[in-house]
Order: structure tokens, then C-alpha cells, then sequence
């Protein structure tokens, strides 16, 4: 069997800071057979110029100027040749031999299965990094459970832990441009309706830089815009469960961010609050269920949800 090329994509967007970080944590793989490529999505920074030092011909560099990270990831798509896919944000680190061990597990299946990993945050050092024990880590068979499971508050997966056979992702489609927030959850919950089971790699790690200030997700972190993305993302979720004949198996985690959603921003937004609650009510579910932090949970297990919101409310005021 001849060796199977990995393509790497890293949309990149005034990530000088920690660009060369990222790259040589790339580039210092174990599994060489790999291609680099680099979207500049019109950096006013020195992104560009250090991406360009580097003399190696696996690298492609290319510009998708002020399009956003999801068009940046669908134009290295594009370019890529690439047998499996490895996504990668410009700020964050691969262990040295993540992808060799990934692809191992990948060449003993059809293109049908995707491989996740460990990972943990860091802010300035990666030897200070705390790892995530989530309850994720392990095989999932099918592989919607690993979304049922995340969804019920057991962990959350980090973009770049998966790596993806191309034909999985052909199959699931593209980033959904239009999303401000939660891009990767939307997208690899298409991915993981159409894949066949989930293999954990416990020797494969991902480095995730908290405390970017430059981070889509830090920014106007708690607006209505994004607010108003996060439901568009949720709702996704459910047309893609009922597209695929999965909603039955998806929808108390489905439901279950629905009511978190109605947690988070029930005194903010109460119109985006208001749909939240009808799309709940619309998966044949009764009575809502606590959802929150312990206390909360306490309390709404008592008084009911929406009147320990409704309390909250009041008290904050």
C-alpha cells in the first residue's frame, strides 16, 4: 500500500505572534508525507511574509482576502490533494507524532470512520498545557453518539483533534460560511451523522492556545449577532438529524442545547429565547429539564425551569 498523503489546512488571519509555532509543530511530524496549505485571509500583520520563509515544497500558500476563516478552510479544500484531512487554526500545535499515529488507524479502515484525539489548553507555554479528560475520549460506535454524548454536557471536541478521510468530508460538505460561532461544531456534526464509527487515538495530542484575543470566538463574544449564529447552529444540527433519519437518536441532545441556549441568554435576547423555546417544545418534548450550573439545576428542579430563569432574571436587575 503506498503511503497516503495528509493535507494540512491552516486558515490564517494576523497570527504572527504564534504562526512559526504552529508551522513547526507541522513541519517536525513524524509522518512527512504531508502537504501544507496556508490561506491568508488578509493578514495586515507579518503572517504572510514568515509563512513564505519557509523553504520546504510541501507548503502552498494562498490568499482568500477578508472572507473568514470557514471560506479560508473551503478554499484549502479545494487545493488540497490530500488522501486525509487535518485542520488546523494558525495559533494552535500538533504533537510531533499526531498525524503518523492517526493515519495508522485510518489505513486499517474504509474512508468511512474519523479519528479524534486528546487535547488540552495552554496559554503562553505548552509544557504548562492541562489536559481534557473528557468522558469523549474513546471509540464511538456509531460515531453520532460521540455527538449525543458531547451534547449532553460529557466534553467538547477542539477543531484540530480529527483527522477526516476526504471522502467523508465530500460527503458532509463544506464549512457553512455564514455561521459567526460554532462553525466546528455545525460542521463536524455533518461529519460525524455521515460516519460510520469513531476511533480515539490516545497517543495523537492538539495543543489549543487559550486567551487569543484574535480567536473568532473571543470576539463580540456575547453580541446578538453571534447569539442569533449559535441558534442558526442548533437548529442545524436538527435538519441535519432529520435529513439523515437521526433525529430520534440525536434529539434529547439536540434538546439539551436548545435549553442551554435559553440559559445562557434568557435575559439578553428574548426573542432568540423565545424560538429557542418553540424549537425545544417542536422535538415532542413536554416539560424542559434543569440545565445549568448545580445550583441552578437545584433551584429549577424545585420551582421549574422557565421560573427559575424568570427568578434569575429578576434578581439580576
Amino acid at each position: 500500500m503506498s503511503e497516503v498523503t495528509v493535507s494540512v489546512i491552516i486558515p490564517v488571519f494576523n497570527a504572527a505572534e504564534y504562526l512559526i509555532d504552529t508551522l513547526n509543530s507541522v513541519c517536525n511530524q513524524t509522518y512527512q508525507n504531508i502537504e501544507v496549505i496556508i490561506v491568508d485571509d488578509g493578514s495586515t500583520d507579518a503572517s504572510l511574509e514568515l509563512a513564505k520563509r519557509y523553504d520546504d515544497d510541501r507548503f502552498i500558500i494562498a490568499k482568500n482576502k477578508g472572507k473568514g476563516a470557514c471560506a479560508a478552510r473551503n478554499y484549502g479544500f479545494e487545493l488540497s490533494t490530500g488522501d486525509y484531512i487535518q485542520y488546523l487554526d494558525a495559533d494552535d500545535l500538533l504533537s510531533v507524532d499526531k498525524i503518523k499515529k492517526q493515519v495508522e488507524i485510518l489505513n486499517e479502515y474504509e474512508n468511512d470512520i474519523i479519528v479524534s484525539a486528546v487535547w488540552g489548553k495552554f496559554i503562553s507555554s505548552k509544557t504548562k498545557v492541562i489536559w481534557e479528560n473528557h468522558l469523549l475520549n474513546k471509540n464511538f460506535d456509531p460515531a453520532y453518539k460521540w455527538l449525543s454524548d458531547s451534547w449532553k454536557g460529557n466534553g467538547v471536541g477542539q477543531t484540530a483533534i480529527w483527522l477526516t478521510p476526504r471522502k467523508l468530508i465530500e460527503k458532509a460538505g463544506p464549512w457553512n460560511e455564514n455561521l459567526k460561532i460554532n462553525q466546528d461544531g455545525e460542521f463536524f456534526s455533518r461529519v460525524l451523522m455521515n460516519a460510520k464509527a469513531v476511533q480515539f487515538c490516545e497517543g495523537a495530542k492538539v495543543y489549543y492556545r487559550s486567551g487569543n484575543a484574535n480567536s473568532i470566538s473571543q470576539k463580540n463574544k456575547f453580541s446578538k449577532e453571534k447569539a442569533e449564529s449559535l441558534l442558526l447552529s442548533f437548529q442545524l444540527y436538527k435538519s441535519h438529524a432529520v435529513s439523515l433519519g437521526l433525529l430520534d437518536k440525536l434529539k434529547e441532545g439536540i434538546a439539551q442545547n436548545f435549553l442551554m441556549f435559553m440559559y445562557q441568554f434568557y435575559n439578553q435576547f428574548k426573542d432568540l429565547v423565545a424560538i429557542a423555546e418553540s424549537e425545544f417544545y417542536s422535538l415532542g418534548y413536554k416539560k424542559m429539564w434543569p440545565v445549568g450550573g448545580e445550583k441552578f439545576k437545584k433551584i429549577s428542579s424545585v420551582i421549574g425551569f422557565k421560573t427559575a430563569l424568570k427568578t434569575r432574571d429578576l434578581l439580576s436587575k
